[in-house]
């Protein structure tokens, strides 16, 4: 998992994710949020306000959506900006399970070294982590 330190360490986003990185980013949260096999509101009300922040109200209706899987949208993330900003997610999607199982934690490692990503630090309060996904999440048009 991320490594949670205080806000000083935690990076910000410098550019507009586009579109292209958020698609997939957001498919792998609605996957994070059921691989337990268990539908928990509170996952799966984040992923829909994550979704909603970034201009995609509807995503689970979308073809791209529907077209998507674990290996597509992990191939989709080839920049280190949206590697970032996917862990920032993931975690946090993580982190609103209040019972994590291993098949969650298992799934994370799996999605972090097929988008090779580098550890990231995230703020501990949940609210703020939410926040800096958000930022990640936000495109331009």
């Amino acid at each position: 998992m991320t490594v949670e330190q205080g806000e000083s360490q935690v990076v910000h986003p410098t550019r507009v994710l586009h579109r292209k990185y958020v698609e997939p980013i957001i498919f792998l949260a609605d996957r994070m949020a059921i691989v337990d096999g268990q539908v928990v509101p509170k996952e799966r009300k984040l992923v829909e306000d994550l979704a909603k922040a970034a201009k995609m109200k509807n995503f689970r209706h979308e073809r791209w959506y529907r077209d998507l899987d674990d290996r597509k949208a992990c191939q989709a993330i080839d920049v280190e900006p949206a590697r970032q900003a996917a862990m920032v997610v993931l975690s946090l999607v993580l982190k609103a399970d209040k019972i994590r199982e291993e098949s969650e934690h298992e799934f994370f490692r799996e999605i972090r070294g097929m988008i090779g990503a580098e550890p990231v630090t995230v703020p501990v309060d949940f609210e703020a982590h939410k926040t800096l996904a958000i930022e990640h999440l936000h495109q331009g048009r």
